[in-house]
């Protein structure tokens, strides 16, 4: 069971508090969104059209950053105006055939098709993605519930919604499941030019850090965490650790780790 005590509890110090602070700032800015995958959710005005663009973008989100914009690109070039009918008609499948032909690095079509078709299924009982993770949150999520002596996360609900079989979604519980924390940062947090605060049921204060290359390694070097291990127990030391610089919204700290990274 993780345990939340175990955790190292040292203080930032001041020098760092600043840091952070400065960084975040310098980072969060609509410049970010140049070379972001989650560019691609604001070109679209819909709610249910950014969520379905969010989640296809986020997904795609690890190797090369040229390459995930490429891929996510051709994507919706197939979409065409609306991916959420795209989806809906499931002309996906003529484009993903079932087949382990390569699509993107180690997920094939058949893996994409899968994806799909899992979003398909979202798309068919809720009016909005958001309104059926709503649901599924404050029946099992909400009210603390735990499994198997385990913590239940937002992110595993949103894996839990697709096929085990399919490969974008991590299904392990012990999983960082950067790229599902990354798109909860995008639909959750609000007041700001990369993240649209879609998701207004949920709070900024128990999203957790996306475990980035990039932020791990500035998180070591900054001596914020101790492991090398991108794994939940990370996420949620890191995400405790950088709540003592911004409290209300942690993940802010994405923005100053990961733009240092790259920069």
């Amino acid at each position: 069971m993780l345990n939340s005590s175990s955790i190292s509890s040292s203080c930032i110090s001041a020098e760092l508090f600043e840091k952070l602070i400065s960084l975040a700032q310098k980072y969060e800015s609509a410049d970010f969104l140049k070379k972001d995958p989650s560019q691609f959710m604001h070109r679209y005005s819909s709610e249910r059209e950014i969520e379905a663009v969010a989640f296809i973008a986020a997904n795609l989100a690890f190797g090369r950053r040229e390459q995930i914009l490429s891929h996510v690109e051709l994507i919706l070039e197939q979409a065409g105006a609306s991916p959420v009918d795209w989806i809906l008609s499931k002309k996906y499948a003529a484009f993903f055939p079932l087949n382990e032909k390569s699509f993107y690095r180690m997920y094939t079509n058949r893996d994409m098709c899968l994806f799909f078709d899992g979003m398909r299924s979202i798309l068919e009982r809720s009016a909005t993605i958001g309104g059926f993770f709503k649901e599924k949150w404050q029946k099992t999520g909400m009210s603390g519930n735990f499994e198997n002596g385990r913590r239940i996360f937002l992110h595993q609900i949103i894996a839990d919604s697709f096929a085990p079989e399919c490969k974008l979604l991590p299904h392990s519980r012990d999983s960082a499941a950067k790229k599902v924390n990354m798109l909860l940062r995008w639909l959750v947090r609000d007041n700001s030019p990369v993240d649209l605060g879609l998701w207004k049921w949920f709070s900024k204060k128990d999203l957790l850090m996306p475990l980035d290359t990039h932020v791990m390694r500035q998180a070591n070097e900054l001596a914020l965490i101790s492991s090398k291990s991108a794994n939940l127990r990370t996420a949620l030391e890191l995400t405790k650790k950088v709540a003592e610089v911004f409290p209300d919204d942690p993940v802010k700290a994405d923005f100053a780790l990961f733009g240092l990274g790259v920069s």
